[in-house]
């Protein structure tokens, strides 16, 4: 499982809007049948020397022409008509180069079609290109007729239709012409699909046609767009609007026919939708609270699903935004397949709001929020004096006439914390200096045993204290320190009372060197 990593910090918004707009562009992008290939400037072009709607009588030769910057993988000729594939050839290896024009390349074929061995058929010419990312198709319809017969129109739903997500409205195309040029007429019939997908069509074909069953329903000519000429002649391609939304989900066949309308004669074509009109539901898992840290906290989308088709193919948009607006954090955005969950590195305090959307492959959208609550971290206080470690509460003896090295630096806090953190020493209580290292000496004015406090305070004013009993090594202390400590708070507490707790010290306290 992929997880997207996020630091609750301050970025720069340019930086921000950038991440943005390259991972939004990558969500939106759809795979489709007909794919540039990486490196090429144009899609390929399949083009053949035969008219839409060719009447052929006779055994004849077709030839055409591939144009790509490679030759593909694959390259096939199928003639189709409502009983299936009608006749095959794989052309792979029998294309010719005719043409190497730099990088554009031009390579020929031929291919016989002999109508007594086809038989008559009304079918659609489908030329296959396949290279390793990409699929080029060409439809050309065409009537063989060796034996003078009346024939059907010719019918084709686009292969990209096959198989596809239908959420509410989706659009049919397909491909339909009749041997007079009649514009034909068009019915359908939309039935859940059985195990086997589009199977037993010719049994629910006839049934269609002549039992008129209740889910047959007939497309006006104003429900359909058709293709035409500039003479207005209908060109075979059309294009119309059904409307799943009352659809439960799960697999549906979508029976089309095309009647032609002077001989009354059917084609018809069969391919399966996946209905998917529930929203999946987005669900996150993770703490609420988290301390301030420097490790990583996973937030799962993993239980997110969709009631009838699963995971398979959810699409996970993450973004976390501070949900007070307080702090100059940005947004932080993430997506992809592969997102079921992120891991947040908490180095700011803050409530901060986390989006899960979720989105299925027929574009339904379920989502779900919730606010997770970062508390700051206190300072860890370290002090060392002539290079040794002290503990709290611990005594130190100190001549009156001489120093001794007091080093604070080595107190930590979380990475956005620790470069801003203050240190403030009292003596007795009362603020004295400021700074995480310097040379100390018997204080003036103070003529017995004292407690040295140091506090180091982190930028969200969360602080930690440390204090030692600083002794004169010719007595010692006549009480010991923590009731010394009690006393000298007591004291303090009673001078911050009276001089207002809120009095800032800053300008008070020398800066030491």
């Amino acid at each position: 499982m992929f997880s997207a990593i996020f630091v609750l910090r301050s970025i720069y918004p340019a930086r921000m809007f950038a991440i943005l707009a390259v991972l939004l562009g990558l969500t939106l992008a759809q795979s489709t049948s007909i794919a540039e290939n990486e490196g090429h400037g144009y899609p390929a072009q399949i083009n053949v020397e035969i008219e839409d709607g060719y009447h052929l009588y006779e055994s004849a030769i077709v030839s055409g022409t591939f144009q790509d910057e490679v030759a593909p993988l694959t390259f096939t000729w199928s003639l189709l008509d409502s009983t299936g594939e009608r006749h095959f050839v794989d052309l792979s290896d029998d294309l010719v180069i005719e043409s190497d024009d730099g990088e554009w390349k031009t390579w020929s074929f031929d291919v016989e079609i002999k109508p007594l061995e086809i038989g008559s058929c009304a079918c659609t010419i489908v030329l296959t290109a396949n290279n390793e990312v990409e699929s080029q198709s060409l439809y050309v319809p065409i009537f063989i007729n060796p034996n003078s017969h009346q024939l059907p129109p010719t019918l084709h739903i686009f292969e990209e239709q096959g198989e596809s997500w239908a959420s509410h409205v989706i659009e049919v195309n397909a491909l339909s012409m009749t041997t007079h040029d009649y514009v034909p007429m068009f019915e359908y019939m939309l039935r859940e699909s059985p195990n086997i997908k589009c199977n037993n069509i010719v049994e629910t074909a006839n049934q269609g046609i002549v039992g008129m069953p209740d889910d047959l329903v007939i497309l006006n000519s104003s429900d359909v767009l058709f293709d035409v000429d500039s003479s207005g002649k209908h060109e075979g391609k059309i294009t119309f609007q059904l409307d799943m939304g009352l659809y439960a989900d799960g697999w549906y066949d979508l029976v089309l026919f095309s009647i032609d309308p002077w001989n009354q004669e059917f084609a018809y074509d069969c391919i399966s939708l996946r209905v998917d009109n529930i929203a999946p539901m987005a669900i996150i898992e993770g703490p609420r609270n988290i301390t301030e840290s420097d490790e990583g906290v996973t937030i799962d989308g993993a239980s997110s699903f969709d009631e009838t088709w699963g995971i398979q193919g959810l699409t996970y948009i993450w973004t976390v935004t501070d949900s007070i607006g307080i702090s100059d954090f940005e947004m932080f955005f993430a997506a992809g397949t592969d997102h079921r969950s992120i891991t947040i590195i908490p180095e700011v305090s803050g409530t901060y709001e986390v989006k899960l959307t979720v989105i299925d492959q027929a574009g339904n959208i379920g989502q779900a929020s919730m606010n997770v609550v970062i508390h700051n971290s206190a300072p860890i206080v370290r002090l060392s004096i002539d290079g040794e470690l002290v503990q709290n509460n611990h005594d130190f003896t100190l001549k009156r006439d001489s120093t001794c090295i007091l080093d604070a630096t080595g107190s930590t806090d979380t990475t956005n914390d620790a470069e801003n953190l203050r240190y403030i020493w009292r003596v007795n209580n009362i603020p004295t200096y400021e700074g995480s290292y310097r040379i100390l000496s018997w204080p003036e004015g103070v003529e017995d045993d004292f407690i040295l406090t140091i506090e180091v305070i982190d930028d969200d004013m969360e602080s930690t204290q440390m204090s030692i009993l600083v002794k004169d090594v010719s007595e010692d202390s006549a009480l010991p320190i923590p009731i010394l400590i009690l006393v000298i708070s007591t004291i303090f507490l009673t001078y911050a009372i009276v001089n207002s707790r809120n009095q800032d010290t800053d300008s008070d306290i020398p800066k030491w060197t």
